[in-house]
């Protein structure tokens, strides 16, 4: 039997009580500890990928690259019908992705998009200043992913708005059906993870004794629970509180898209509770120190500062000002002195934007969610159009995009 990866804890240190768990079993009921069956296969999952698209890689690296990703695009947007004898790698991979699983209600994705808009820009500063830069001191096995692709450590904005472009198209309405898209975007970025995967995995320098396989199955499902039930708790942060309704369709949708992903359906939440005992049990497998934590988080500290200002504000630097305040008072929620040191943001930060914009979201939320349907679909639309806004200001002049791998990037195709 293999030796399961150094970074997770020895179970001894798993079981051991710490003033989280105890919180944790007051606030849902249960223990947020793993019980030995389930750690097993925590650490089981540190080993594996993603089957079904790692095949389609190897057939597609296997050469006659540029004709085979054609083939894969074709299948992707127009369908595999329309490829003339596809081979059989193609053909099983879009027969698993295009039937849905039984459980996938389509009226709760919708519902769970509509959510996903109300509170405009509140979903970005908890992903990016939260999860994403949490992410890098409390998850850090995703660093070693990041920095050989020099990803968020340079191009940082084109970066977070490549993300950001993904996470609008699986919000928009419809955006999960079969030629939406959210499904395309979703797909495209599991070829992406799928060829990170490939790469690194025939690195020398990839320690998997120490790491698991690079991109797996506990990393892609901490990954996907950081925009389902860490979204909707830190939402309520900001003064988004999601009612009982909003919050079974949002964890329902990213059930899907977490499925669409490539996360093992074992691994994958139903509900907020579910899915923030479970991201505890992927915190224990990441337990490895990190030098890499300092540059991630200052290129993310001081993305603000080289984001291109819209053309027509009249005041760039004091725009750039007030957002790397804004990011970094986000921050501050979450990260105590010692975490600020490793990611080499200032000690003296406050959330003090939170504090202050929170009670007026609340406010407009309960105000339209007493008028009723009308005024929450209302609310969610002119929501919609400030994140439609906020992606804009990361591309300017370009077209929003995902990943477009440079002959650097461990994804990129020679």
């Amino acid at each position: 039997m293999q030796a399961p990866p150094t970074r997770a804890m020895p179970w001894k240190a798993v079981q051991r009580p710490r003033l989280l768990t105890l919180a944790g079993r007051l606030l849902m009921g249960r223990a947020l500890t793993p019980s030995p069956d389930e750690w097993q296969a925590v650490l089981a999952a540190l080993q594996r990928g993603d089957p079904a698209m790692d095949a389609v890689v190897e057939w597609l690296c296997r050469g006659a690259t540029a004709e085979k990703r054609r083939q894969f695009e074709q299948a992707l947007t127009q369908g595999i019908e329309t490829l003339t004898d596809p081979p059989v790698v193609l053909r099983d991979f879009f027969a698993c992705v295009e039937q849905p699983p039984a459980w996938l209600d389509r009226a709760l994705l919708a519902q769970g998009a509509q959510a996903a808009h109300i509170g405009g820009q509140v979903g970005f500063y908890v992903l990016r200043d939260m999860a994403l830069m949490g992410g890098y001191v409390y998850f850090n096995s995703m660093n070693q992913v990041l920095a050989p692709a020099g990803e968020l450590s340079r191009h940082t904005s084109r970066r977070l708005g490549e993300t950001g472009t993904w996470l609008y198209d699986v919000t928009e309405p419809d955006g999960m059906s079969r030629f939406g898209q959210g499904f395309i975007t979703t797909l495209r970025v599991r070829l992406v993870h799928a060829l990170i995967r490939r790469h690194l995995s025939a690195r020398d320098d990839w320690d998997q004794q120490r790491w698991g396989v690079p991109i797996n199955q506990v990393d892609m499902q901490s990954t996907y629970l950081a925009f389902g039930p860490v979204a909707l708790s830190g939402g309520r942060l900001f003064g988004v509180l999601p009612s009982r309704q909003a919050s079974a369709a949002s964890m329902h949708l990213w059930r899907y898209i977490g499925w669409l992903m490539g996360v093992d359906e074992a691994r994958l939440a139903v509900t907020e509770r579910d899915g923030l005992r479970k991201l505890y049990h992927t915190f224990l497998t990441h337990r490895c120190p990190d030098d890499k934590i300092h540059l991630l988080g200052s290129a993310l500290r001081d993305e603000p500062l080289e984001r291109l200002p819209p053309p027509a504000s009249r005041w760039p630097r004091l725009l750039a000002w007030w957002r790397y305040q804004v990011h970094l008072s986000n921050a501050s929620l979450i990260l105590g002195l010692r975490e600020r040191r490793l990611l080499g943001l200032p000690w003296w930060i406050l959330p003090w934007f939170p504090a202050i914009t929170a009670p007026w979201r609340f406010l407009r939320v309960l105000i339209c969610r007493v008028r009723g349907a009308k005024a929450i679909e209302a609310l969610a639309q002119r929501d919609r159009l400030r994140q439609r806004q906020q992606l804009q200001e990361y591309f300017g002049d370009r077209q929003a995009t995902i990943i477009q791998p440079s002959p650097e990037h461990p994804a990129h195709i020679k």
